[in-house]
């Protein structure tokens, strides 16, 4: 039996969902295409790869490589190697896959993200989830424990020692951990 919560949260996640799917639709688009280019337009450089999609999705890592062969070949994607570690295949947007995300997005109810309380009150449902279920990763620099404010245009990630342009404090990342997974 689901308790209150539960119940409205699958009520929002099957609209936001029912709605996904048919914004995709009207492009042309699988359901997975648009999850695929969502999560690219928020991730960061450490979570741009077919295994990180994956985990996102929670999806099988050949399901979604499949799915990024067809959008690599329509032009929607693009492939590089880490300039790190050549071993590494980043995934990045393509101007086309960009172009094809923002008509999909005006296809779908844009939620205003102004009221502080609706905000903290998802984000504590999903440290309680994430806590809950043992998931980490996935969630805003900015809330992560390894966020450091280093001044100026930039911050510092504890976890890599990098200095990241501050932008990228509202992308996703694979590696995130709140401060304290029960608060």
């Amino acid at each position: 039996m689901l308790n209150n919560i539960e119940i409205w949260l699958e009520r929002l996640s099957s609209l936001y969902i029912s709605q996904m799917r048919q914004a995709a639709s009207e492009q042309g688009f699988q359901l997975v295409n648009l999850e695929i280019l969502q999560y690219l337009s928020i991730c960061n450089d450490y979570s741009n790869t077919a295994q990180a999609i994956s985990e996102y999705l929670g999806q099988t890592k050949g399901s979604i490589s499949q799915t990024l062969k067809i959008m690599e070949q329509s032009g929607h994607i693009e492939r590089r190697p880490c300039t790190k570690d050549k071993r590494v295949i980043r995934l990045f947007l393509t101007e086309k896959g960009q172009n094809s995300l923002q008509k999909m997005s005006q296809h779908m109810v844009q939620i205003p993200d102004e009221n502080p309380e609706v905000l903290a009150g998802i984000k504590q449902l999903l440290k309680t989830w994430q806590h809950n279920h043992h998931n980490t990763g996935f969630g805003q620099c900015l809330s992560c424990k390894y966020h450091q404010t280093a001044g100026g245009q930039k911050f510092k990630c504890e976890l890599t020692g990098e200095y990241l342009p501050l932008p990228d404090k509202f992308k996703i990342c694979r590696e995130h951990e709140f401060e304290n997974q029960t608060e």
